[in-house]
């Protein structure tokens, strides 16, 4: 009794009517529904239909490198793709419109049904400008990034800047400084804008007319919705932390006697569903908050929720969703005794970036690679360009200023002066060294390597022949692999020398590839287990790039990616040792929780 009064009394402080919790169930499954629906029949649709345009106009991939490529030599495609960006921003809209009057429904005692609500939905839609859709995927996509955390949608789950330019701009300070303000002043007019989306959804206002109103409705009261939106976070920051601490504590001891396994198999269940029901709690409350801000709200008595729903419609939802939840928990059981029996997690190859592992010396350079590979990774990933005499060097930037100080392209120095050149870095100095050296001091130490081909204008067009002709049998013999964003290159390596391994690297996942290449290389951000599984379909390899902390190595695992590329190598071996060599299951347990989270959850 003492923890619903809790409850209540935090409810409370988020702007919720405590009676909230009276109609739980009904929000709840209001939200799951339409989550499955989402997740289980419009996204795997809209992903079908664009690989069916891709493959319809031969278009091999899609990236910023060749949309310009694609819009003139298959203006079809560019078209279709944004017939389709068109049914995905609808679908968003409709799913917001309909969660948000679903929940109003609920809140006033449902004196509508599910089809009446839905024709709500559909007249909103009909009825909606141009304008509002822009100013909904501007509101969620631009104006509050930090919105994840409380709604999500696995349509949005592609807008996302790649954690690499995230890390990039956080290392420069000037950047750092600028992207602190923009949140600051995302969350400021986020928070001034809240009234604009029911305004437009259920009073029918243009788009400039209920921004005019939500200013001056949110007028002095910033902080008011501010603490709602922050209590909310402690709310489900704190029941997550306290009820899987519960779990792991209890299968600690359960791992010590014979009902281990049957312990785990229950603790896991039981996870998966506290984490769905997380979900659809964060976006309840979001949902009432937004509602909070429109006029019309009133505070619904507590008499509203004995609205009863004719018998047949009442024995048939219950049918129904009793059957589902039947069917899904039969599922997840049988899931969570693959997972507890070590078969649904990949033992990934480990590859250490640019050499280095933990700042271990200079990236790139043959010391720090010497010294890398006493740690056995699997691979050392490393870098080369080619010089102004047509030769290799190991090198990822085009520039020397960041390493050596000196205000010089790569393209425009011959090997001997590059070689010349001292690189310092994490407290270690070193020499530039040519592939050549490079390579036959790995092949020495019986290290195998991902070579990075890299670009640049200055470059001849037989690089990729070139590269082949010095060091294709040395590659070959000692089963080196080479990846590269060159689609170009990777193209001509493929085509002419098909016993070549060769991955294409991808910075973002908007579809999948029709290509030559033996793997992909894809930045981890919007890598999803949609991806390792066509991959794998098409017997080709996924390498994540960077998986430099153990959740995000735990999330690759659980994708299935054959490798993970890093900068902290003796971390990562030690969490994919921990991982696959008997673990507890209380280990096990916790391994999962890293990878539930309420955005991986709606994806």
């Amino acid at each position: 009794m003492r923890g619903v009064e809790n409850c209540a009394s935090l409810a409370v402080l988020a702007g919720i009517n405590p009676s909230f919790f009276s109609a739980l169930g009904s929000y709840v499954t209001l939200v799951f529904i339409t989550n499955l629906a989402i997740s289980y029949v419009a996204v795997p649709a809209f992903t079908w239909l664009t690989a069916a345009l891709m493959k319809w106009q031969h278009v091999p991939y899609v990236s910023y490198t060749n949309i310009g490529s694609i819009a003139l030599r298959h203006p079809l495609a560019i078209i279709g793709l944004l017939l389709i960006l068109l049914a995905i921003i609808t679908l968003i809209y409709w799913q917001f419109a309909y969660l948000l009057l679903g929940i109003m429904n609920i809140r006033n005692g449902r004196p509508q049904t599910s089809r009446a609500v839905l024709g709500d939905v559909f007249r909103s839609l009909v009825g909606a400008s141009p304008s509002t859709f822009l100013f909904f995927i501007g509101y969620f996509v631009v104006i509050i990034p930090f919105g994840s955390e409380l709604f999500s949608t696995p349509l949005l789950n592609k807008a996302k800047i790649p954690a690499f330019i995230v890390t990039y701009l956080m290392a420069n300070p000037l950047w750092a400084v600028f992207l602190g303000i923009f949140y600051v002043a995302a969350a400021y007019i986020g928070i001034r804008l809240i009234a604009v989306l029911p305004l437009m959804m259920l009073d029918g206002y243009h788009s400039h007319e209920a921004i005019r109103l939500s200013w001056q409705r949110t007028r002095r009261h910033f902080w008011a919705y501010f603490s709602k939106i922050l209590v909310t976070l402690a709310i489900v920051t704190v029941m997550v932390t306290l009820i899987y601490g519960l779990i792991y504590l209890g299968q600690l001891g359960f791992d010590r006697t014979g009902f281990g396994l049957a312990a785990a198999t229950f603790n896991l269940f039981l996870m998966e569903i506290i984490t769905e029901f997380i979900v659809c709690y964060s976006t309840v409350i979001f949902m009432m908050v937004v509602l909070s801000s429109h006029d019309s709200q009133q505070q619904t008595p507590l008499s509203l929720f004995s609205f009863r729903e004719p018998a047949r419609t009442k024995l048939r939802t219950r049918l129904l969703i009793i059957s589902g939840l039947t069917l899904i928990s039969a599922l997840l059981v049988v899931f969570n005794l693959v997972y507890l029996n070590g078969l649904a997690m990949t033992k990934p190859l480990t590859i250490a970036h640019r050499g280095v592992d933990n700042g271990n010396g200079v990236q790139n350079t043959i010391p720090a690679m010497v010294k890398t590979s006493k740690e056995r990774p699997d691979y050392v990933e490393m870098d080369i360009r080619m010089t102004k005499d047509h030769q290799f060097v190991v090198m990822h930037d085009g520039n020397l200023k960041s390493l050596a100080g000196l205000n010089r392209s790569v393209a425009s120095m011959t090997l001997r002066q590059l070689t010349k050149v001292t690189v310092t870095e994490n407290g270690y100095q070193a020499k530039i060294p040519s592939f050549n050296h490079y390579l036959n001091t790995a092949i020495k130490h019986h290290q195998k390597l991902l070579i990075e081909i890299k670009t640049g204008s200055a470059d001849t067009p037989d690089l990729s022949e070139r590269f082949y002709r010095q060091f294709g049998q040395r590659i070959l013999t000692n089963h080196e692999q080479v990846h590269t964003l060159s689609y170009k290159v990777m193209d001509k390596l493929k085509k002419e020398h098909p016993q070549l391994f060769v991955s294409y690297i991808m910075p973002y996942n908007l579809t999948f590839p029709r290509t030559r290449a033996n793997a992909y290389t894809m930045e981890s951000t919007t890598l999803n287990d949609s991806f390792v599984d066509q991959a794998n379909r098409e017997h080709k390899k996924v390498y994540a790039w960077d998986i430099d902390d153990v959740n995000s190595l735990d999330q690759m695992m659980f994708m299935g990616a054959n490798g993970v590329i890093t900068n902290n190598l003796g971390l990562i071996q030690q969490e994919i040792k921990d991982n696959t060599d008997h673990p507890s299951y209380a280990n096990l347990l916790l391994t999962f929780m890293n990878d539930l989270s309420l955005e991986t959850q709606t994806q």
